[in-house]
C-alpha cells in the first residue's frame, strides 16, 4: 500500500502517462490497481483532447482577428472615400458573424458535454420535419442548381429542435459540397431497432483517411475552402453530439455513387 501510495503521489498533469505498477501486485489489490490505471488512461487522453481542441480553437479564432486587425489596420494608415469605408465595415461584419457563429457552437457543445439540456422528445412525423428543411435550404440550393428531394417518412421520437438542427447541418454541408445541378435526398432506411435517416448527395468523394476524423471539432478535408457561412469547422462535431444526446449513432459513407450522412435512432 505504501509502495502504491508514492506512485500515486508521484502522478500529475504532466505525468499522467504513468501507470501503478502492477507486477508484484497481490491479488486482492491487482483489480483496483487496473481500474486506477484505467481512469490515468481516460485523464490522458481527455487531457489531450482538451489540449488539442484549445490549439484548434486558437487557430481558428486568430484567422479572423488578424483579417479584422490587417483591413482595419490598412484603412487607419491611409484615407478612404466613404464607399471604401461602407465596404470594410460589410467586410468586417462577415468576419464578427463567424466569430459569432463560432461561439454559439461552442456554447452548445459544452451545453450538450455537460448534460445541462434536458431533451424534450416527442412523436415527429418526418415528412413533415423533412418539408421544413428542404424549404429553408431551398434558396440556398437554388443558387448553386441542385434539387432537393424529401423522401422521409413516418415518425420518430426526438427533440424536434435538435434533430432539425443536426439535419440541418448535414444539408448545408451536402449544399455546400454537392456538385451543381446534381440531386440532394433525405431518405430513411430501418434495421431491427434502429432507425437510419440519411442525407445523399453527389459530390467529390471524400478519402477514407478523412471519414473517421469528419466530426472532430474544427476538422475540414481542405482547409482552404472555408467559406464565409459555413460553421466554423464545429457544424458536424454538434451533430455528433446531438446523436449522442439521443443515445443514438452517426456515421459516414463515400463512394463514386456519392456521400451519405446517417443519423441512426431508437426505432418506434
Amino acid at each position: 500500500l505504501r509502495q502504491l501510495s508514492e506512485a500515486v503521489r508521484g502522478i500529475d498533469l504532466r505525468s499522467l502517462d504513468q501507470r501503478l505498477p502492477a507486477s508484484g501486485t497481490p491479488a486482492e489489490l491487482l483489480e483496483p490497481v487496473q481500474a486506477l490505471n484505467g481512469m490515468l488512461a481516460r485523464l490522458d487522453d481527455s487531457v489531450q483532447r482538451l489540449s488539442q481542441f484549445s490549439a484548434d480553437l486558437a487557430h481558428e479564432i486568430r484567422t479572423p482577428l488578424h483579417t479584422l486587425l490587417a483591413s482595419n489596420g490598412q484603412a487607419l494608415n491611409h484615407p478612404r472615400s466613404t464607399v471604401e469605408y461602407q465596404e470594410l465595415l460589410a467586410s468586417n461584419m462577415e468576419e464578427f458573424e463567424r466569430l459569432k457563429r463560432m461561439a454559439e457552437n461552442l456554447m452548445f457543445l459544452a451545453r450538450a458535454e455537460q448534460a445541462e439540456r434536458a431533451l424534450d422528445l416527442r412523436t415527429l412525423k418526418l415528412h413533415e420535419a423533412g418539408n421544413e428543411l428542404c424549404d429553408y435550404f431551398e434558396a440556398l440550393a437554388d443558387d448553386r442548381n441542385i434539387r432537393l428531394e424529401n423522401a422521409l417518412h413516418g415518425e420518430l421520437l426526438a427533440d424536434q429542435q435538435l434533430l432539425q438542427r443536426a439535419l440541418g447541418n448535414l444539408l448545408a454541408n451536402a449544399v455546400r459540397h454537392a456538385d451543381e445541378g446534381t440531386l440532394i435526398s433525405l431518405r430513411r432506411r430501418d434495421e431491427p431497432g434502429i432507425c437510419w435517416l440519411q442525407v445523399h448527395n453527389h459530390g467529390p468523394v471524400i478519402a477514407p483517411e478523412h471519414l473517421g476524423k469528419l466530426f472532430d471539432r474544427f476538422y475540414r478535408v481542405d482547409p482552404s475552402r472555408a467559406q464565409p457561412g459555413d460553421s466554423g469547422g464545429l457544424g458536424l462535431a454538434i451533430v455528433q453530439s446531438i446523436m449522442q444526446l439521443h443515445g443514438g449513432q452517426v456515421r459516414v459513407s463515400s463512394d463514386a455513387s456519392g456521400t451519405v450522412f446517417e443519423l441512426g435512432f431508437e426505432a418506434i
